[in-house]
């Protein structure tokens, strides 16, 4: 059965076979849990409420309890920003409050969830295995959006641009140059983007130069893995000039991954730019252990909000470990 005939005739059964893909192995979730929480005004009341539903999609949608946990992080980092910053008068925003959760994740670094496992070496552990499905997300968004900015650069244009793109631009302006210096010009070459009247975007790829497009994405893709594991990575233009991306500022590091791909999944999903992953026409084995993968990485991120904010003790962050060596440490 297709999305096509389910959408004749739903069946919920059905399309959980098209989208679970039986034959793959499944989520093992060990769930977050603290003794500190032996009474119920003692748990975070909104983040329990959204957290218990994306338990619910658990394991067959992943994709979907991702954006529930996303509104558990999202009420943590509120929560965060506002004691931490009670006389500040700035307007709440996501962008200030994750900035003030990026902080916090750094200043825990040092922190021991065991006697050999501090939190900076849970998050490389958890970097070292980031699948190339994500990577290849920041990848498609910046060369797709950076042609289609080059081509439509007027105001009553702006619409069209990603606001995951202008945010990466503006934060990581060095890095961003480079990949556009690089991956960008050569994207450039085979792509002339159209918006029609319906406000559809096409990028005009030949066919003979369809296969180029793919090897562009995904060495891009492979670059940023790279740069995230490695922290530093060089490149090379067809000018030969070599150029150096950097992440080795613990802040700059952790923003990269909270912003250039949680909260740009986050919105690009929410927003409806992107295809829903588990019922997309390219959806594979690989889609469903990424959403695994998306998952777990922020509930990590949301464990250590809540232990900044006191709620749980850094003993417990050591799920995280588990979920890492039983779901995604599988080699």
């Amino acid at each position: 059965m297709n999305t096509i005939d389910l959408l004749k005739n739903y069946d919920k059964n059905k399309h959980l076979e098209i989208t679970s893909n039986a034959n793959i192995e499944k989520i093992n979730l060990h769930y977050l849990f603290s003794e500190k929480w032996n009474q119920e005004e003692n748990i975070p009341y909104v983040v329990q409420t959204h957290l218990l539903d994306s338990y619910y999609c658990l394991p067959e949608r992943p994709d979907m309890a991702f954006t529930f946990l996303w509104k558990s992080i999202n009420s943590s980092y509120n929560e965060l920003y506002i004691t931490k910053k009670p006389n500040e008068e700035k307007r709440l925003s996501d962008r200030i409050a994750i900035e003030m959760l990026n902080s916090m994740i750094v200043k825990n670094f040092d922190s021991k969830i065991n006697d050999e496992i501090t939190v900076e070496l849970l998050l490389k552990k958890y970097i070292s295995k980031i699948p190339l499905k994500l990577t290849k997300f920041i990848s498609n968004y910046l060369l797709k959006n950076y042609v289609l900015e080059k081509k439509y650069s007027t105001k009553r244009h702006a619409k069209y641009i990603s606001s995951s793109f202008t945010s990466f631009r503006k934060q990581f302006r060095e890095i961003y140059n480079a990949i556009i210096d690089t991956y960008g010009s050569a994207y450039e070459k085979i792509t002339n983007p159209k918006i029609d009247n319906n406000g559809h975007i096409s990028l005009n790829i030949k066919k003979e130069d369809e296969q180029k497009s793919r090897k562009i994405i995904h060495s891009l893709a492979i670059t940023i893995k790279e740069l995230l594991i490695k922290r530093q990575v060089n490149i090379e233009s067809n000018a030969t000039e070599l150029f150096t991306l950097n992440l080795t500022d613990n802040l700059d590091y952790i923003k990269f991954i909270t912003l250039n791909l949680m909260y740009a999944i986050r919105n690009n999903t929410i927003h409806g730019k992107i295809a829903s992953r588990l019922n997309s026409k390219t959806k594979n084995k690989e889609s469903y252990f990424s959403s695994v993968y998306l998952y777990l990485l922020g509930y990590m991120i949301l464990s250590i909000s809540l232990y900044e904010l006191d709620y749980i003790n850094a003993t417990d962050l050591e799920v995280n470990l588990e979920n890492f060596n039983d779901n995604i440490d599988r080699d």
